[in-house]
């Protein structure tokens, strides 16, 4: 009888409404005289309910570096020439001469540096150590907030992670040798999934 009681109180609580009703599922349970079932009926009543993720959220995709291998670049560097061709770079040119300077960092031969513009926004100019050209990165700004790029030396892949709209992004980009190709945008949920992955 009293076992049939406890297992009554708890199927009157559906599992979406158990946070809602917090305090009442308590109450409810405190009504349970036989020890054992009332502290089931507890452990019932605080166990969370499963959280599920966003019908329109994706798992985030592991980036294959392999399958776009580069060979590393061991030419003379080139440096920028911001009084000509890359005058429009120069007002950030300590940062992108610094990141020169260290060598390729990805497709081989190119030099990526990242440079923040202001709370969660970046930019990344990129640039070519065989000719010293600095290119643009086709994400950064305010509309991809604490972007986060993985890349390697020896590949041609990027994989990038930002926030925008208060969603988190992912896509993948691939370096073709002239251009960045761009990728599909995967949406993996809310904001924290991107701050949560970064950490």
């Amino acid at each position: 009888m009293r076992y049939a009681l406890a297992a009554l109180i708890l199927a009157t609580v559906p599992a979406a409404n158990v946070q809602a009703q917090g305090a009442a599922d308590i109450a409810a349970c405190r009504d349970v005289k036989d020890s054992l079932l009332r502290l089931r009926c507890f452990d019932d009543v605080s166990k969370p309910s499963p959280q599920k993720a966003p019908a329109n959220a994706s798992k985030p995709k592991v980036p294959d570096f392999a399958a776009y291998a580069a060979d590393p670049y061991r030419g003379a560097i080139n440096l920028p020439d911001f009084r000509g061709r890359d005058r429009e770079h120069a007002t950030y040119r300590t940062r992108i001469m610094a990141g020169a300077k260290s060598g390729p960092n990805f497709a081989g031969y190119l030099a990526m540096t990242q440079i923040g513009c202001g709370s969660s926004c970046s930019f990344v100019p990129v640039v070519d150590l065989r000719t010293g050209r600095v290119l643009n990165f086709p994400l950064g700004g305010e509309d991809n907030l604490s972007l986060d790029l993985q890349y390697r030396v020896d590949s041609r892949l990027v994989s990038a992670r930002w926030v925008s709209e208060e969603r988190c992004q992912q896509e993948e980009l691939i370096w073709t040798g002239t251009a960045f190709q761009r990728g599909t945008v995967r949406d993996l949920g809310d904001r924290e999934v991107c701050y949560r992955m970064a950490e």
